[in-house]
């Protein structure tokens, strides 16, 4: 019976790392996604005698048996994607540590890696879903070109009645954590913070360890293609491996019982 349940435990620990595979690949070219990878433990242990020898002889090596895997946790790469040039004056990227702050209409602090911002009909600097950037961009209207240094600095070009002028607007602020994998994704590129990843530090890009913002492209998902697929054909194989197990402990059980036969 203990075979059953310990091949069972596998079976569920390796579908499980099938199923984040999935999600993986499946977000193989979502701006700013970072890849999750599984972390496993076993579990429990049985002694199955003792551990001194007889007779005062040498201790021997404890005699224990596992009793299966499970999952421990999943653990996100925070690691910086590839860049992806797209020469849009709204998109932007960080390079290095940090996240973008957003705000939702609620008021609600959330946090992002997906640079590609566009510009309301007031100006203001928001994400896909209409979330503002945090602290407050607005773009003045007669604007010909938005300028974005490494350091967060915004300065617009402004068709004047003189001319073009240089109108400062403001500087981005970036984000960043104790532990960064503790961040619970929320859905569409947005993380909330955790107990687990701790306050977030904010601060000016290029300082503080904070990454540098590269403006007209945006960050590629973290997902490595090829090693998603060779992680995808090894869980494959250990999953049936432990399905041969249960098979070979049935007809074990099914030899035992018809012993008296």
């Amino acid at each position: 019976m203990r075979a059953l349940y310990t091949a069972a435990s596998g079976m569920t620990a390796y579908q499980t790392k099938i199923d984040n595979i999935a999600n993986n690949l499946a977000n193989a070219n979502t701006t700013g996604f970072k890849k999750v990878r599984e972390h496993f433990e076993d579990l429990v242990y049985q002694s199955m005698g003792a551990r001194g020898g007889a007779n005062g002889a040498s201790a021997t090596n404890p005699l224990q048996m596992g009793s299966g895997v499970r999952l421990a946790s999943l653990i996100r790469d925070t690691r910086t994607g590839d860049a992806t040039m797209t020469g849009n004056q709204f998109d932007m990227m960080i390079s290095g540590d940090g996240f973008f702050v957003v705000e939702t209409p609620s008021g609600e602090e959330l946090y992002t890696r997906d640079g590609a911002f566009t510009a309301d009909s007031e100006g203001n600097l928001i994400t896909a879903a209409g979330y503002r950037v945090s602290p407050g961009i607005q773009v003045p209207e007669g604007t010909t070109e938005l300028l974005i240094g490494e350091d967060g600095n915004v300065t617009a070009r402004v068709q004047g009645t003189s001319g073009i002028e240089d109108t400062g607007l403001g500087q981005f602020e970036l984000a960043r954590f104790p532990n960064a994998g503790g961040l619970s994704a929320t859905g569409g590129n947005y993380f909330r913070a955790t107990v687990a990843s701790g306050e977030g530090q904010r601060g000016a890009p290029g300082g503080e360890g904070m990454g540098i913002i590269r403006q007209g492209a945006l960050e590629a998902s973290n997902v490595d293609v090829a090693e998603e697929l060779v992680g995808m054909i090894t869980a494959q194989r250990s999953f049936e491996l432990s399905s041969k197990v249960i098979q070979a402990a049935d007809e074990m059980m099914s030899t035992a019982v018809n012993l008296r036969r």
